[in-house]
């Protein structure tokens, strides 16, 4: 009787067997990085790096433009300093010179107009020493008729304090002086005026005459 087993162990002839390589063929595919994967995670990667590139450059140009802006902003307001002390300085030197001219000029037929505009051009404590005196002084001119009339010259700023509101300035004027009772005289004057800025404009402190007078 035939043995029925052994036929059972032998596998059939049309059994298809396993290839070797298949599994390495299938994880190398796997992890190829020609694949589509491949190319979406490499593709994900450059798109990273191109966003961080931008995003470093625009911040490069915020900074750049903060910095711009700053600068000028700076510039604007060191220039706009100097000029209003520039200005400031002018105001002075054309308000020292009027000053001069005002308190050094006395006409008969208008006496009291002179002597209000030398008063307006004072500050103390000039201004009180000069209404002190100012009915005696008065009475003098009109008594010898006197004339004394002031031109300026020249002036310049000797001392300036923009935040102080100070100036100090040396002013030349021309004089030209007569009365009843003496000879038309001429002669160039130095005047030395500290002047405060007050909310009327410049008005002097101190008027005297300097040295170097002719």
């Amino acid at each position: 009787m035939p043995d029925s087993r052994r036929d059972d162990a032998v596998p059939p002839a049309d059994h298809e067997e396993l290839s070797p390589t298949s599994a390495t063929d299938t994880a190398e595919k796997a992890i190829t990085t020609d694949g589509p994967v491949g190319r979406k995670a490499g593709a994900s990667a450059d798109q990273r790096r191109r966003r961080t590139v931008t995003v470093l450059a625009v911040l490069a140009v915020l900074a750049l433009a903060t910095l711009v802006v700053t600068g000028v902003r700076w510039y604007e307001s060191t220039q706009s300093d100097a000029a209003a002390a520039a200005a400031l300085r002018d105001e002075a030197v054309d308000a020292a010179q009027q000053i001069v001219v005002n308190i050094n000029t006395v006409r008969p037929n208008t006496l009291d107009a002179d002597l209000d505009a030398a008063q307006s051009s004072l500050t103390e404590p000039m201004l009180g020493e000069y209404q002190r005196v100012r009915q005696r002084f008065a009475e003098n001119l009109r008594q010898a008729q006197a004339e004394v009339v002031a031109t300026p010259v020249s002036a310049a700023i000797t001392a300036f304090d923009p935040e102080r509101r100070t100036a100090t300035a040396l002013v030349a004027i021309d004089v030209n002086a007569r009365s009843a009772s003496a000879p038309p005289q001429s002669k160039q004057q130095l005047f030395l005026v500290e002047m405060i800025q007050t909310p009327d404009g410049w008005k002097a402190a101190k008027a005297t005459p300097s040295t170097g007078q002719q």
